[in-house]
């Protein structure tokens, strides 16, 4: 199986370096000092797991560099994970590289890039996915993996079965990245965006971690926040869990999470663009289409661009 990561950040480089341990053949798709250092002396990993993965286990295309015509249709799975202002690019490079019968998935977070794959691919390309692994790179050639999670895997559009991804499925597990096969895979990407939609714009501009939001008035202003994004879900016909479920969710997340700096925070403080466009001004889209006012989505979503 011949599998590419386009895009690699914290999350793509740890998938990179957690396939590294099975036989799966490997193309990594990334740009600037870090993707010159996965080509030239590889990954350190540390955290969770600590490993050592060579240079010359991948094939590694810089994005400065047009791809080789030997990378074209080669991929039997095209895995994205990357911020929003790649996304064209990124969709041209996995289009290239997919194999006709090839299946894309994203592990970025946020909503919208879906629908954009589907355009790109087709339905029965692509698959849902989500990812509860904790990751960030304190250098290039270097991902902490901070916390151990869950890939989750599921039907986009076209209607797939576990039996249909037997081998990938496979192949995640020996790789220690615990993948899940789920039913509803929408709404396992609408259970992730909820949560981000709450906790990471209000930790940026508080700008503590994430056990701050558990203070009671917050918290409230925190749950009112994913509420809008609840509204809009179940509008668009997704069977999500009850109000109280959703509450419990969010509340332990932050507990689990509560010595943890959320990305968008991180991004705020190094002057990176954040996911704010594919997080709450996506929920602020969805809420126009359907003529539903998102008034607090629509302040953070303020509030992050003028933090950048």
């Amino acid at each position: 199986m011949r599998i590419a990561i386009i895009g690699t950040g914290s999350i793509g480089s740890l998938v990179a370096g957690c396939l590294a341990s099975t036989s799966c053949d490997l193309l990594l798709y990334g740009r600037g000092l870090h993707a010159a250092e996965l080509m030239v002396s590889g990954l350190t990993i540390s955290g969770v797991n600590d490993d050592q993965i060579d240079g010359d286990r991948w094939e590694v295309i810089p994005s400065e560099h047009p791809l080789p015509s030997s990378v074209h249709s080669s991929c039997d799975v095209v895995v994205f994970s990357g911020k929003p202002s790649t996304e064209t690019e990124f969709l041209e490079v996995g289009g290239n590289l997919l194999k006709p019968d090839g299946i894309a998935f994203s592990l970025s977070n946020g909503m919208g890039f879906e629908e954009k794959m589907v355009h790109a691919f087709g339905a029965k390309r692509v698959l849902s996915a989500t990812t509860t692994h904790g990751a960030y790179r304190p250098k290039p050639g270097h991902v902490e993996w901070a916390g151990k999670g869950q890939i989750m895997l599921g039907s986009f559009i076209h209607p797939f079965s576990f039996e249909d991804f037997k081998p990938l499925l496979s192949t995640l597990n020996e790789s220690e990245l615990a993948p899940q096969w789920v039913d509803d895979g929408r709404a396992a990407l609408w259970n992730k965006m909820l949560l981000n939609i709450a906790i990471n714009p209000v930790a940026a501009v508080i700008g503590k971690e994430n056990s701050a939001l558990l203070e009671p008035i917050i918290f409230d202003s925190v749950v009112a926040l994913m509420f809008e994004g609840v509204k809009i879900a179940r509008m668009e016909g997704i069977q999500l869990e009850s109000d109280e479920v959703l509450v419990d969710r969010l509340r332990e997340v932050l507990v689990q999470t509560g010595s943890n700096y959320c990305s968008m925070l991180q991004d705020v403080r190094a002057g990176r663009p954040t996911e704010i466009e594919i997080l709450n001004a996506e929920i602020c889209r969805r809420g126009e289409r359907l003529g539903v006012a998102t008034p607090l989505n629509q302040l953070m979503t303020s509030l992050i661009r003028q933090l950048r």
